[in-house]
């Protein structure tokens, strides 16, 4: 009988450990470590010469929770995604155990050093005009954790063309 049990709980162990290895695959989000970083910098640069805009470079990762929450920030919030979409084209760029794009910080001047989620803020020509860490961003608050959508709106008037 304890042979029994033993065996039911190795196979719970087993079930559960492979629905929660499946499940950290599968996990969704905007950064995409399947993609060349840099060639997708510069494709988004392009659409920014064309549309007047400069180029927002959000560094983080799926794996990162600080990272979701501000992607799920930026689309939930009207002002904030309404001040992106109008002054910025839009780059969320991975960097992953599986894809750290080390060619694309290189040229960008390494934001991976300042930790997750951190901006690049660039010219449409690829010019890097600001990088900032996302520490100052945030709510400050216990209660609330997260980032300021106010204190991002002003440092993206900050640097906008």
């Amino acid at each position: 009988m304890k042979r029994l049990a033993a065996l039911v709980v190795l196979g719970l162990f087993v079930v559960v450990g492979s629905a929660a290895a499946e499940g950290a695959a599968t996990v969704k989000g905007p950064y995409d470590p399947a993609v060349d970083g840099w060639k997708q910098v510069q494709t988004v640069a392009s659409r920014a010469a064309t549309d007047g805009k400069r180029v927002l470079v959000v560094v983080g990762g799926n794996w990162c929770p600080w990272c979701r929450a501000l992607d799920r920030l930026m689309t939930e919030d009207a002002a904030l995604r309404t001040e992106v979409a109008a002054h910025y084209e839009l780059v969320h760029l991975n960097y992953s155990k599986e894809n750290k794009n080390p060619d694309a910080m290189a040229r960008l001047g390494n934001p991976d050093k300042l930790g997750f989620p951190s901006f690049v803020v660039l010219s449409p020509r690829l010019a890097v005009l600001h990088t900032q860490d996302s520490g100052p961003f945030e709510t400050g608050d216990s209660k609330k954790p997260g980032h300021d959508p106010a204190k991002l709106i002003a440092f993206l008037k900050r640097w906008e063309k």
